[in-house]
């Protein structure tokens, strides 16, 4: 899996951090003039005074957190993934076609429960060559691809874009770091996130509460307790889950 944020706001700016956080500024500055005179006055302020403006914002009213958007590739992630992804209506996605583009050669993923147990991979792999021999065998009989593609499996890998405002993004990942979430899909939102702090040092202000900080933290205390069956520990996160508000 790779992720890349290839394009946001800043982009192509001698300061692309700076730009964006200016514009975050200026959009929450409601109550004073907002004239192109002011976006002005905002460049002149320090980097200090910039980054206890967006403190504040961290706290208040995250309307002007849209004014930041933020577009990425994920390679190499499952349908299965980007099934879950897309439920996301907040956000606009471009994904990588089995319908008209002949798979050849097509990759796919091992759960974490199959991988390193020899009998399980081996049922597991043999399932997906044969899989991948029918999938030809129907195309070489003359089968349309977008009829042949209906047997490959949910774990293939592919690629897909999303573009997102940054507010929808944190209301994305916060809702996404529970224990109980797929693997695959919290390694994505940590990968974004990471991305994202490359281009946005501020970043953390607004992602690295305390609130998700503690959550993450009692969560793993639950999994990692031996005292602890798995059904204890999944109602016990459960009932974090919503405590915080999680839709998962």
């Amino acid at each position: 899996m790779k992720v890349t944020l290839f394009d946001f706001t800043g982009n192509g700016c001698p300061d692309p951090a700076r730009h964006a956080a200016n514009c975050l500024v200026f959009t929450k500055s409601t109550r004073l003039n907002m004239t192109p005179s002011l976006m002005l006055e905002i460049a002149e302020k320090s980097e200090e005074e910039i980054l206890q403006e967006l403190k504040i914002m961290s706290n208040t009213n995250p309307g002007s957190w849209e004014f930041v958007h933020l577009s990425f590739i994920v390679e190499g992630v499952t349908r299965g993934f980007t099934h879950q992804l897309v439920r996301t209506r907040q956000a606009s996605y471009a994904q990588q076609t089995m319908r008209v583009l002949k798979m050849q050669k097509w990759k796919y993923e091992t759960g974490p429960t199959i991988k390193g147990n020899i009998d399980r991979e081996v049922i597991y792999d043999y399932v997906m060559r044969t899989i991948d021999t029918g999938y030809q065998e129907l195309i070489e009989q003359g089968a349309a691809i977008e009829d042949a593609r209906g047997i490959l499996p949910t774990n293939i890998r592919t690629n897909i874009c999303m573009s997102i405002n940054m507010r929808n993004f944190i209301n994305l990942t916060r809702k996404r770091v529970s224990i109980r979430v797929q693997n695959e899909y919290r390694q994505v939102m940590d990968a974004m996130v990471m991305e994202i702090e490359k281009i946005y040092p501020w970043f953390y202000i607004f992602y690295k509460n305390d609130e998700i900080k503690a959550r993450k933290d009692l969560q793993n205390m639950i999994y990692e307790n031996k005292n602890l069956s798995p059904e204890e520990k999944t109602e016990m996160i459960k009932k974090l889950d919503i405590l915080g508000g999680q839709e998962l």
